[in-house]
């Protein structure tokens, strides 16, 4: 089966209007992943360099889990919670205890209403073209960074596992290992995006200076300092800004083409 029918499935699945949509009654869904995922490492194998993109407020105008609140009622609780954890796992945690009883269908539509930045799905199409793997690394959501993944034929999405039970879902969130310190990592950080950066690097033999990211917030910092370019993207951070070699403070992603040879 082709990696373009098997998303078709995927995403027709994700869209059903039907809020009790049960993914684990599709019984070749599992079957279609690994052969997706088989194909993809196959043909991914024989490339030598990356992008990685953030993806609230970076490809999406907007965070998904901000415009959750708008759209459930629940900012001044997730406001709360940010102010007073200071612990990034617990906050993790506790932040996902807000999407408890939402459809994964509902999610989807939330992740369908913020825009994502005009151009970008034939941006990632020639970078593509160039020999480059394109993915994104978020602290966002498997199901909503595998959605945009699909939207825009990326090859790739690391994120937080969000679960669900018969598609609703249950509070719960499983950080994955790959986002942890460990003996090889940049930065002394607990939790830090360039260890699955790293992860995607060891998995393909790619030099870190064969890597390009994008981000906009201090959750990017050290992905930013790390790659082998680094690029701010409509940050308002100034140390994000300092430590980036290039800033877009454009709503574009062109000049990327400009600089991806």
């Amino acid at each position: 089966m082709s990696k373009e029918v098997a998303q078709t499935i995927i995403l027709k699945a994700a869209s059903s209007k039907n809020p009790h949509y049960n993914f684990e009654e599709l019984g070749v869904l599992n079957e279609i992943r690994s052969q997706m995922e088989f194909a993809l490492d196959n043909q991914l194998s024989t490339l030598n360099k990356l992008v990685v993109f953030d993806m609230d407020n970076t490809l999406l105008k907007g965070r998904f889990i901000d415009t959750c609140a708008n759209q459930f009622d629940f900012k001044k609780e997730l406001m709360n919670i940010r102010s007073s954890e200071t612990d990034v796992i617990i906050l993790t945690k506790r932040i996902a205890t807000l999407l408890k009883g939402k459809a994964i269908s509902e999610l989807i539509a939330i992740a369908d209403s913020i825009p994502i930045i005009e151009g970008t799905k034939e941006i990632i199409a020639e970078l593509k073209k160039r020999g480059y793997i394109v993915g994104i690394i978020s602290d966002s959501y498997d199901c909503i960074t595998n959605h945009v993944k699909n939207k825009l034929g990326m090859d790739f999405s690391l994120s937080n596992e969000l679960e669900f039970s018969k598609s609703i879902c249950t509070g719960e969130v499983k950080i994955p290992s790959f986002l942890f310190s460990h003996p090889d990592s940049l930065c002394k950080h607990t939790l830090c995006k360039t260890n699955a950066m790293l992860n995607v690097l060891n998995k393909y033999q790619i030099k870190r200076e064969n890597t390009i990211t994008i981000g906009d917030s201090m959750n990017d910092l050290c992905m930013i300092k790390e790659a082998g370019l680094g690029i701010a993207f409509c940050s308002k951070d100034e140390l994000l800004n300092h430590h980036a070699d290039i800033i877009l403070s454009e709503h574009s992603f062109s000049e990327i083409l400009n600089i991806a040879k």
